[in-house]
């Protein structure tokens, strides 16, 4: 493949609600534009973006494909990204090296849940926007309807570019608002040919309306159209189309088109508006980036003589072919053989063979300019989400902003002897799919996954043991509880054991009192008159941090605790740092008995967004979770409630939150603080903790 110049270049991508025909008009634009000789179907797993294994069984789309093909004397990179929610990671990847998307929506539905999250990610990068209401050949298909839907769940200014002939059984062509020409078709799939005709007397005056309207939307942002067409009441084909593209680039509008895409029934039209209409890189803001020399700020032109600067955005990971970086490159140019550093880790990185791909096809690259999307075997300094640049203008370029897990759980091999090979096998996985994530919490002992949701685990799961021979099991994380004292206390131990020879001998005095939740710990050398020589004091405070790694109520860390080491004996020839060291850890723990202990929980402050209708349910659900609500507060079209929530209390809470509001409630949580647990709760927890220590040590 050739190279382009940044003003034919159109990076796009393909989001949607999963199973609406995303990946389907993908294929059909693959086919048109002669990159294959047939239309892939997902049902018998021949398409060339869906094809990994996972996918092909699944019958879904799991990880971003990207499709680069030339077409109109453009070149056209289609990132196809998922459509359930769990992978929501690739779509913040594709979002944030796209210069335009091209939403899909399922011509008998309309605006769905999915359709809602991706466009929330849209609205969020800004991103311009073109819909694409597809499957106008099923039952019940209703092209206004499914506008209106854009309109009002959305908040879209859709705009009509095309009005489908016929609907459902009877869709049979497209009437090209912008050329005033209607098109019919004949022939389905492969066969599928579009022919001009003239249009249906019936739809006259409603072409007439809808093309008025969408020349006064493209005059709108442009005061010479606008007097042009409050003069005229016309524009010219040339001029709807540049009042389009200013329009889509500010963000304000989004053109309407009709398809089929599985019967490729109206896709050349949406290929042509696509190199037409959407912007190319020369067209939205150029990428700005931070110097390494000083933090300055460097705007990164879409110039090929330019000092080259780049980002990964995402890894692909082949069992048999190997790893893929994929760079999209902001300014100047890239080719095999360049040395370049990764300006995110300072560290050199040399680019080797490059390719563009065409789904699972790869195709031998020379290199790619400004503006161009291009994949390098992977690279052994850099890593998703990292920066190359140039050693003459090192620059950082922000990453994917991906969102945090909204699930976690605990894993573990089920074979002993995996767990290295788990471990790798997790880190490669992340590397693909930055959302899922690994974290070894220490107060528990356990290593914990986290993710965007079910799904997404199992996925990992399955591919742990297909890819790299690992079974692993997931189980419920154990909540990470920390223990406390409430009240003031002093305790003293003598530790002494005479074994025959030089015994061990240590005594000390210790006052514990508590501190401010979130304080720590804090150790006070009170000795007087070197009752504890001072070579023994540094033992002292080692033994009490000992005792605190695993308190005497259930075994989890002790905090916010003030220890004074105030009194104490030796002898001189028995005394040892161990002696004193084992000394202070039993005493604290005698000491923290008699101080009132406590329990404490983690607290999570948490964020829910929500249609509005079901304020009510998830308020109160939060509530029946011990959750304290701080408030809640408008945006847009929906409900951000603020709470509080013991940790304890969320687990699996996507799953269920997405039951409650059919899909269409989101959530984020992080740690806020630690709080004591209610007492009948505590004495269940304690008691749990100890039946399991007997049962350990009874094994």
């Amino acid at each position: 493949m050739k190279q382009f110049a940044a003003a034919q270049i159109r990076n796009v991508a393909l989001v949607a609600h999963h199973g609406v025909g995303k990946t389907s008009l993908a294929e059909a634009m693959l086919f048109l534009s002669k990159s294959t000789n047939r239309i892939g179907r997902i049902a018998d797993g021949t398409t060339l973006l869906d094809y990994a294994p996972d996918e092909i069984r699944r019958k879904m789309t799991i990880n971003l494909g990207l499709a680069q093909f030339e077409w109109a004397g453009h070149k056209v990179n289609l990132l196809d990204t998922p459509g359930y929610p769990d992978f929501v990671g690739d779509v913040y990847s594709a979002l944030r090296v796209a210069d335009a998307a091209i939403l899909v929506l399922r011509a008998n539905a309309g605006v769905e849940v999915g359709t809602e999250v991706v466009w929330e990610t849209l609205r969020q990068e800004n991103t311009p926007t073109l819909l694409v209401v597809n499957m106008m050949d099923k039952e019940h298909a209703d092209f206004g309807a499914a506008v209106k839907s854009a309109h009002d769940r959305l908040g879209l200014n859709a705009v009509p570019t095309q009005l489908p002939i016929g609907e459902a059984e009877t869709f049979h062509g497209i009437v090209d608002l912008i050329e005033n020409k209607a098109y019919t078709f004949s022939g389905k799939g492969m066969e599928e040919k579009s022919t001009e005709a003239a249009i249906p007397v019936e739809m006259k005056e409603a072409v007439a309306s809808a093309r008025a309207r969408l020349m006064e939307e493209a005059a709108t942002g442009d005061e010479a159209l606008m007097n042009k067409f409050l003069e005229s009441g016309d524009l010219t084909v040339a001029e709807i189309r540049k009042g389009l593209c200013e329009r889509v680039v500010q963000g304000d509008l989004s053109p309407v088109f009709c398809c089929s895409a599985y019967h490729n029934q109206g896709v050349k039209e949406v290929l042509d508006e696509v190199v037409d209409i959407l912007p190319s890189p020369l067209d939205v803001k150029p990428a700005v980036g931070r110097s390494t020399n000083g933090g300055a700020d460097v705007v990164c032109a879409p110039d090929a003589g330019q000092p080259s600067a780049a980002l990964v955005f995402k890894t692909l990971s082949e069992q048999h072919l190997g790893d893929l970086s994929l760079v999209r490159i902001y300014s100047g140019h890239l080719e095999a053989g360049k040395d370049l550093v990764n300006t995110t880790r300072n560290r050199p990185e040399k680019l080797s063979t490059l390719y563009h791909l065409v789904g699972k096809e790869r195709l031998d690259s020379a290199g790619a300019t400004a503006g161009d999307i291009v994949a390098a075997v992977k690279l052994k300094e850099t890593h998703t989400g990292d920066a190359l640049a140039d050693k003459t203008r090192p620059v950082v370029l922000a990453p994917p902003d991906f969102p945090g897990p909204v699930t976690a759980e605990s894993i573990h091999a089920k074979n002993k002897g995996d767990e290295e090979k788990m471990a790798q096998g997790l880190a490669r996985l992340h590397e693909e799919d930055p959302t899922f994530r690994k974290q070894f919490e220490p107060s528990t002992k356990e290593t914990l996954v986290y993710g965007m949701g079910d799904l997404q685990l199992e996925v990992m799961v399955d591919r742990l043991k297909k890819r790299y021979g690992v079974e692993v099991l997931l189980s419920r994380p154990r909540v990470p509880y920390r223990e406390t004292i409430k009240g003031k206390a002093q305790d003293e131990y003598r530790h002494k054991k005479q074994t025959g020879g030089r015994g061990q001998f240590g005594e000390v005095h210790l006052r514990l009192e508590p501190l401010k939740r979130g304080e720590g710990f804090r150790f006070l050398d009170e000795i007087k008159g070197g009752v504890v020589p001072n070579q023994f004091i540094p033992a002292v405070e080692k033994g009490v941090i000992a005792g605190m790694e695993r308190g005497p109520l259930g075994g989890y860390p002790v905090v916010d605790v003030q220890v004074a080491l105030f009194f104490g004996k030796y002898h001189d020839v028995d005394s040892s740092e161990m002696a004193f060291k084992i000394a202070a850890e039993t005493c604290f723990h005698q000491g923290m008995l008699k101080a009132n202990p406590a329990m404490l929980e983690p607290i999570d402050e948490i964020q829910v967004r929500i249609p509005e209708e079901y304020l009510g349910d998830v308020m109160g659900d939060l509530s029946a979770r011990r959750g304290r609500i701080l408030g809640t507060e408008s945006d847009g079209r929906h409900q951000v409630i603020k709470a509080l929530v013991p940790g304890s209390e969320l687990y699996k809470y996507a799953a269920h939150l997405r039951s409650i509001t059919q899909g269409r409630g989101m959530h984020s949580a992080k740690l806020s603080h630690y709080e004591e647990v209610p007492r009948e709760i505590a004495d269940k927890v304690i008691a749990a903790a100890r039946a399991e220590k007997e049962a350990g040590a009874h094994a």
